[in-house]
């Protein structure tokens, strides 16, 4: 099983700005797909909680094809008897809704660590036209799972991963990407309360023409709020500015993410 790697700083207590956009417009999955996600867990999950109901679940229609449903959840699968922390069974599958089966299909692992907190309405399939070339669609699948203290130095949450069909496999090529994220410039917070200053950031993903090894470049664009510690969690800031910079495609995933200038 492979195991979904987040560097988050801080421990478990301040939502980061962005996580719960999507709450209002959760992407719910029919009773017939709630049935083969069922049966696919029971397949996948070999612990004792593979009849548990779903920590968090979407399911979402398939752009451009017949019949194939996009699906993801969450199932605990592993308890820490020392600390109570969870990790959680992570699926993401295509489902051939006529035959009620899946067809290709992703398998990872989240956990309840470090700045990661798992509950209901966390997972937003993103079907835009990610077309990497003229015959792969990419899908998007992003995690609202992270939190941060509230004194902690940074935090970051809506990692994105894009996937690609291969057969019977969804291979993630580009690996949790944070789509919202924050940091203290003063490197620290103030006991007494006093005003920190705080970079606040949100990344938007667009397609490049330039290709490397197949695929086409993606362009990232980080929209930057400065404020204070007083700010956050309101619309108020200071000064706004953005930077770009490109992703290439090495072969196996897209890489060179850097989250400041």
């Amino acid at each position: 099983m492979k195991r979904l790697k987040l560097i988050v700083p801080a421990a478990l207590f301040f939502s980061v700005w962005g996580g719960s956009a999507h709450a209002a417009q959760t992407q719910l999955c029919s009773n017939a797909m709630m049935s083969v996600l069922k049966s696919d867990a029971r397949l996948q999950n070999d612990s004792e909680w593979r009849e548990d109901n779903f920590s968090s679940v979407a399911c979402k229609r398939l752009p451009g094809t017949s019949g194939i449903m996009l699906g993801s959840y969450f199932q605990r699968n592993f308890i820490d008897s020392f600390d109570g922390s969870s990790q959680y069974l992570w699926r993401v599958v295509l489902v051939d809704t006529a035959a009620q089966q899946v067809v290709s299909a992703y398998t990872g692992s989240v956990g309840d660590e470090g700045g990661i907190r798992i509950d209901s309405d966390q997972i937003w399939l993103d079907t835009a036209r990610y077309y990497l070339n003229d015959d792969t669609r990419a899908v998007g699948v992003r995690l609202d799972i992270g939190h941060a203290s509230r004194y902690a130095e940074g935090g970051a949450s809506g990692y994105m991963t894009l996937f690609v069909r291969e057969q019977e496999k969804l291979q993630p090529v580009l690996k949790s990407l944070p789509m919202n994220y924050w940091t203290n410039q003063g490197g620290h917070f103030s006991v007494t309360d006093e005003p920190a200053p705080i970079h606040q950031a949100k990344v938007y993903i667009n397609l490049g023409n330039q290709r490397s090894h197949g695929y086409r470049d993606l362009k990232l664009t980080t929209k930057v709020k400065d404020k204070t510690s007083q700010q956050m969690g309101s619309d108020a800031y200071e000064k706004a500015w953005s930077f770009e910079q490109t992703l290439k495609f090495d072969g196996k995933a897209y890489q060179g993410f850097k989250a400041w200038p």
